[in-house]
């Protein structure tokens, strides 16, 4: 009976998995429609958070002291959002998307890029986001996609050193789409040049960082193994301890930049980085929860009237995100496996509960459940670079 279970369990993921791939493919092949037109980056309006506009990246938890120290501009980090682009229409979203730049400038820039407002000026560019379908084993066309995208990124982070850098320290980080541009800025921007000592950190987090990139495109920058280490990544991918990847799945694919020319593979065949953010090693020992010190979630208004429908289409939500949360400490111990994976307890409260995707996957709460851990991790790091 438990294998029936289990084989009747695993068909019907197939069978949900299979329906929102065919409710998001669009239509056409890459290049067969208009291409959105390319972001201006020197124009404010093409960014989510730049420290001459107003944004909810400065959202603080309930609680937790606003703390202006990045007015300094002693430090900057380079955030890339997720993607949010669910729509069939075209293989990737033109700049001003309506219900993925609502959902962004509502989610992410209040609920992740804001887990470092307490040290750095956060720059996160708005690009050509390729569509979520790029990611279902999409072929050229989701690779092509993605191209633009990256492509976007790179002129966002290019434009960022030329006129507002200065020679500065910084950050580089990012979640899921955003993570995976993150690891190709690395091997084509940071690995090998000057940048690499001026980098305090990256967090490409979210998107399986393949193991196998330090020493093939990634030589001098290395994983981190401790809360202090500089000039390194820090990357995982949450899970609940129950569940696990669903490889047979998944058809995401890992580029190996750096190089010509540049090398796509599947990330179901790689193990994985996995940096504990209750500890911050690479050990597979049980941290207990008594480690964390506390998941934020959003406060939104009238999100029961929200118009959840505009999630997968062209029209507006209707989100506003309000604030953040107190944070909720000792929500769950935390390991990483053998497989490079971290696994959780389950967490004590709903709102995290509520998040988990099958396979217990805390894909949406990678950043929201270690807020408060994030948070402190990067001022240690800030520390410790400037000893350095």
């Amino acid at each position: 009976m438990a294998l029936f279970n289990k084989i009747k369990k695993k068909a019907a993921q197939i069978a949900g998995w299979n329906k929102l791939k065919n409710t998001i493919q669009p239509n056409h092949n890459f290049g067969d429609n208009p291409i959105p037109i390319a972001p201006d980056y020197n124009d404010l309006s093409n960014w989510f958070a730049h420290p001459k506009i107003d944004s909810k990246v400065h959202y603080t938890p309930i609680g937790v002291k606003s703390n202006d120290a990045w007015k300094a501009g002693e430090v900057d980090v380079f955030f890339i959002a997720p993607t949010l682009n669910f729509s069939k229409l075209g293989w990737n979203a033109p700049i001003n998307h309506i219900s993925s730049t609502e959902l962004i400038q509502e989610m992410i820039m209040s609920g992740q890029a804001s887990v470092f407002n307490s040290c750095c000026r956060v720059f996160s560019p708005k690009y050509r986001q390729a569509t979520f379908f790029s990611f279902l084993g999409s072929g050229n066309n989701g690779r092509s996609a993605l191209e633009l995208a990256y492509e976007d990124c790179l002129t966002a982070f290019d434009n960022y050193l030329t006129n507002h850098n200065n020679g500065k320290p910084f950050y580089l980080a990012g979640h899921s789409q955003g993570a995976l541009h993150i690891m190709r800025l690395l091997d084509d921007r940071i690995e090998g040049t000057e940048l690499a000592k001026r980098m305090v950190a990256a967090y490409p987090i979210g998107f399986w960082f393949p193991q196998d990139k330090f020493g093939e495109t990634l030589k001098t920058i290395s994983p981190a193994e401790s809360a202090t280490d500089t000039n390194c990544v820090v990357a995982y991918d949450t899970y609940l301890n129950t569940g696990g990847p669903i490889k047979l799945l998944d058809r995401a694919e890992i580029v190996y930049g750096g190089t010509n020319p540049i090398k796509w593979v599947k990330r179901n065949k790689k193990t994985p980085l996995g940096v504990n953010p209750l500890n911050w090693k690479r050990t597979d020992e049980l941290v207990a929860s008594s480690a964390h010190k506390g998941a934020v979630h959003l406060q939104l208004e009238s999100s029961g009237k929200a118009n959840w429908e505009g999630f997968l289409s062209e029209e507006k939500i209707g989100l506003n995100c309000t604030g953040l949360s107190k944070p909720y400490l000792e929500e769950c111990s935390a390991q990483v496996r053998s497989d490079g994976f971290l696994y959780v307890s389950n967490p004590k409260n709903w709102a995290f509960k509520n998040m988990i995707m099958p396979g217990g996957n805390l894909h949406m709460s990678d950043y929201s459940l270690f807020y408060m851990n994030l948070r402190e991790n990067i001022q240690q790091r800030w520390l410790a670079y400037q000893k350095k």
